[in-house]
């Protein structure tokens, strides 16, 4: 599993202790997170350093409240490459939008009331 339930848990308690909240996060990060996924990617494909950085560090904070630990890694080296001008390569990003995937797909599992 990909997810770290720990962080979850801190998340549930943050949001008040309710499982249906923790569900909405889930639901808001699973809804919202492909499409930055994709700017990272048009961003990285325009060779855009600025909207890349972007890109990953909303997918970094994202990543890390849902406990996607190898994503948030992933998106705290792109972040750092772009910070210091340097265009990652398109391996990095793809394996961003592949821990993405995994973590999706295991939240996904784990709350199947999540809707996306």
């Amino acid at each position: 599993m990909t997810i770290d339930r720990q962080a979850l848990d801190k998340l549930r308690e943050i949001v008040g202790g309710e499982e249906r909240d923790l569900i909405e996060l889930i639901d808001a990060f699973l809804g919202e997170a492909p499409d930055i996924v994709a700017a990272l990617t048009a961003a990285h494909a325009a060779s855009d350093l600025v909207a890349a950085r972007r890109a990953a560090h909303s997918l970094k904070s994202n990543a890390r409240d849902m406990g996607a630990i190898e994503l948030a890694e992933i998106c705290v080296r792109l972040e750092a490459l772009c910070a210091a001008g340097v265009l990652p390569d398109a391996a990095e990003v793809e394996a961003a939008r592949l821990a993405f995937a995994d973590a999706a797909g295991d939240l996904r599992a784990a709350y199947p009331a999540a809707s996306q």
